[in-house]
């Protein structure tokens, strides 16, 4: 039986873990491991999923499962479905997860998130540092956007704090970048 974290569980239900324990208290939502602090008590995927504000495929309940045993790429993949249900406070805090074990996508994503305030208080400098620290294991979107913030196009438009022209600035490098990707593997 597939079973998560009860920390997990709470991120993709939203319900706080005293009305989780209520469920298993009930009967209706089944312990697969217990554990006294409830740091390590695992619970059913199976009975999680009606409770569950994302609507998770198989493929994404794999990424789920995969998320709350530690890796990196899931992690980061778990945050794209909280984004997706406009839930940024969660994607971020697995970005985070995925930041600190050194995965670059997830840093850049994390940068960008920092630098817009999506999900967290905006913050240039924590943006910067993580998108130069993907930057510097390759990640060419995270190259391409440490690159506009220190031009004086990137500059300019930092300095008018205006959040939807770097939105927009940000969203066209991430175009650009990809379109030059796509064009590389087609020769």
């Amino acid at each position: 039986m597939p079973s998560i974290s009860l920390n997990t569980a709470t991120a993709i239900t939203g319900l706080s873990k005293r009305t989780l324990w209520r469920h298993i208290h009930r009967g209706s939502l089944a312990v697969v491991n217990i554990n006294d602090s409830g740091e390590k008590t695992q619970v059913s995927l199976i009975d999680i999923l009606p409770l569950s504000c994302l609507p998770l495929s198989e493929i994404e309940q794999k990424v789920v499962i995969d998320a709350d045993a530690g890796h990196a790429a899931a992690q980061t993949d778990l945050a794209l479905l909280f984004f997706a249900a406009a839930r940024p406070t969660e994607a971020v805090a697995w970005l985070m997860r995925a930041a600190e074990q050194h995965y670059p996508d997830a840093m850049c994503y994390l940068g960008r998130c920092f630098l817009t305030g999506t999900g967290v208080t905006p913050d240039a400098d924590s943006g910067a540092l993580w998108l130069s620290h993907a930057a510097v294991k390759g990640h060419p979107l995270a190259q391409a956007v440490t690159q506009w913030l220190q031009s004086a196009a990137g500059q300019a438009v930092q300095a008018t704090a205006d959040q939807s022209t770097l939105d927009a600035a940000l969203d066209q490098i991430e175009r650009d970048t990809l379109l030059r990707w796509l064009q590389s593997i087609a020769h």
